[in-house]
Formats: C-alpha cells, structure tokens, sequence
C-alpha cells in the first residue's frame, strides 16, 4: 500500500502542495515526510486542517514575522488547490527566518587593559623630572650661578668713583665710576667669577651729532695685559647731538682678585688711535686732551691779508677719531679784505695743504669760507689735516691760482709730539 504523504510539513508546519515533491516553504523532500510519518497515518478531516491552519500561519510567523503575510496567502492557496484538486506550479515562498541564515554576531571589542607599570608610570617619571630640574635651577641661582630668566639676589657691589674724561671724536667720554662683585643679576651674559662694570656718560660740545659703538671702541686691559671685550653694554649705541649727553654702562669679565685700581680702560677701535685710562681715580690723561698753540704767521694771498692764529693737535676732530698712529693738526686761519671788490677764493679743499718732512697732504675737513666780503676783518676758519704722531715741524701751504694770478704763500709752524 503506497504511503499517503502528509497533508503539512512535519519540519515548519506549512500546506504541502499536491504532488509537490518539497515542501514548497521549507524544502523539506517527500521522502523525508513519509520516513517521519511510517508510525502515524494522517487521518485528519477536512475540520481538522482548518483548524491546523491558523496554527501553522502561526507557527511560521513566530519564526520570522516579517514573511507572515505570504505565509497566510501561500497556505490559502494550498488549501483550494488540495480542495478543488487542480494543481499549480510551485511559488517561490520565503523561507522561514529559521531556515535562513542567520546573521553573524557582531564582535564585542576586547577590553584594553592599562598597562600600569608602563604607560602609567611616563607622567609620573616625566613630572619628577621637570621638578627636580626646578629645584635645581632655582638651587644654582640662589647660589650665584648666573641663569637666563632668573634673577636671584644680588651679591655685594663695591664702587669706586673715577671721574676721568678723555676725547673721542671731538666728544668728551667721562669715566663716572667703577664697580666690582661677584656678578650682576641684571646681566644677561654676566659671569659668576667676578664682574666689574663702568658707567660712562658723554657729552658732546660740538656743533653736529657724532654716533658711535662702545661694542667697538671699549676694551678692558687686566694687570697680566690681556684684553677682555665687553659681556654685556646698556646703550651701546651712541646717536648725540649737539650740546647733549648721554649714558652707558659697560659690564666686563674680571676675576674677583683683580683690583679696579689696576684695570684700564682702552677707548678706540683697532684701527684708531686709542687711549687708555688707569681705572685709579687719580689717573692724568691730559696726554690724550687738544694741545693748542697760538702762532701770527703772516701771508698776503689772493690780495687778502691772511694770519695763521693758531695750530691744535688731538687725536679727533668733529665726528672723527684719527687713524692707529696718527693725529688731527687743525689751523685756524683770519682773513681781512681791504679790496673794494668781493674776493672768492675758492675751496679750502683745493688750495690749503699742510707739509711735514717730504709729505704733503689736503685738509681732511675746514670751516673756511670760500668768499670774503669787503671790508670785513678778522673772519676766520679752521682746516684740519691728518698727519703722524710724531711729527713737530710742519709748512702751511696756500698754492698759487693761476686764473687769479695769486702767487703761493705759505707760513712755517711748530708743534711738540
């Protein structure tokens, strides 16, 4: 007796479809079914499959509620078909969420473990470093260590007054004082074996603005005759016009042994001449003052009456500081016109010269007047020229003029070393 296959799939519960050989919902085959089902022969009445039709609608909608709609209209259409017996071609149906597969569980991220004896000891270690590097910063600047940005006490200044002025460049440099300690906190480059500074102020009596470096011109001799530059200068940059002053102050690398009274200060570049000034308080530096001596050289040049006055030796001039070796020779000149006519001489430049041995040389700067009126009397100038320290007889020179017809006149001069 050939087996009767059941009326629902044992797996999901769904209609089979006559002679379907699957489950049309589950794809569960025939075979399957019958081996199931040797036990029990499907004895249910057309009432009883009405009856297991909501339960299986409800079977399948448990698993995946998304497809009970085409569950519902797939069993309708099994039951009419089984009860009219015509048959239909199998409709795909989605199968049951249990039949699908499932999706893949999300990872749960694994859990990072602090590493308390690594990672968590870097802060620490990193902050005990910075401390400790402090404390021992704060630690050498209490102890006199000098340290850009800290400013600790002061050790004691001793000071002692100098009040010495040389010439520089026609300007008066006065040495006010001298002090020494240990360092000085509000040098950025001061050293911790010993500092001395000077404070300096100059006053320009000239008639223009002279400008110079005390980076250039100051040094500091110590008593082994070694030279030391400055560390550090509060306005080192001179700008001084006329009849003003201005301070500085020049700090200097000194051992704590060496005594101030047995410094000296050296004022001029390398290529200029230079002047020392014993840092005793007592020191005579009129070596270094203009020396002038009056003269009355007479000369008729140009049709003028012509008085050499005076010759003044120095070792600078308005705004100039004579070369290594050198000196500034300025005469002073007064003319008087007896003509009744305006006489114009002419440049300085281009007829006053200064002869001394077999030399002879131009003015390196004057003040004379290349015309003179009538009837004045007494006008003067000045003309400087650069010549060798130690040089003495020298030969004023006013060369002759060809298109003027003036002869050459000249007036002989002498100066001590």
């Amino acid at each position: 007796m050939a087996q009767v296959p059941p009326r629902y799939c044992p797996r999901c519960g769904a209609p089979i479809v006559t002679n379907s050989r699957f489950c049309t919902t589950c794809g569960l085959p025939v075979e399957a079914m019958l081996s199931s089902n040797t036990q029990r022969q499907p004895t249910q009445d057309h009432q009883y499959d009405q009856e297991q039709l909501p339960r299986a609608e409800q079977q399948a909608s448990q698993y995946n509620p998304h497809v009970q709609q085409s569950y519902q209209q797939t069993s309708v259409e099994a039951l009419e078909t089984a009860e009219t017996g015509e048959q239909s071609e199998p409709q795909y149906v989605p199968q049951p969420f249990q039949e699908q597969d499932e999706p893949l569980p999300i990872p749960k991220p694994a859990s990072k473990k602090r590493n308390v004896g690594g990672r968590g000891l870097i802060p620490l270690l990193v902050a005990l470093v910075v401390l400790l590097g402090a404390a021992g910063y704060i630690t050498a600047g209490l102890l006199g260590v000098h340290l850009p940005g800290f400013r600790g006490k002061q050790p004691p200044v001793t000071t002692m007054m100098i009040n010495s002025t040389v010439p520089y460049a026609g300007v008066d440099i006065t040495v006010v004082n001298a002090q020494q300690s240990q360092s000085f906190v509000d040098d950025p480059n001061s050293s911790s074996n010993g500092m001395v500074r000077l404070n300096l102020r100059a006053q320009n009596n000239t008639d223009i603005k002279v400008s110079w470096s005390y980076t250039d011109i100051a040094r500091l001799v110590l008593p082994d005759k070694s030279v030391v530059n400055p560390t550090y200068i509060k306005n080192a940059e001179v700008e001084i016009a006329p009849g003003t002053s201005q301070a500085s102050a020049i700090d200097f690398a000194v051992p704590s042994n060496d005594q101030i009274n047995q410094l000296l200060l050296q004022v001029g570049a390398t290529n200029e001449a230079d002047m020392l000034v014993p840092l005793t308080g007592q020191a005579n530096v009129s070596k270094y003052q203009p020396k002038t001596v009056s003269l009355n050289g007479q000369m008729q040049y140009f049709g003028l009456n012509w008085t050499l006055s005076s010759a003044t030796s120095s070792l600078g001039i308005e705004g100039k500081q004579a070369a290594s070796g050198m000196r500034y020779i300025t005469v002073t000149l007064k003319v008087e016109n007896t003509l009744s006519q305006l006489a114009i001489t002419g440049s300085p430049y281009d007829y006053v010269r200064l002869k001394f041995d077999n030399a002879t040389v131009s003015p390196k700067n004057s003040t004379l007047p290349v015309a003179f009126n009538v009837g004045v009397s007494g006008q003067s100038g000045t003309v400087s020229f650069l010549v060798p320290q130690n040089t003495r007889s020298f030969t004023l020179i006013l060369l002759p003029q060809q298109l003027s017809g003036t002869s050459q006149a000249s007036a002989d001069f002498q100066l001590a070393s």
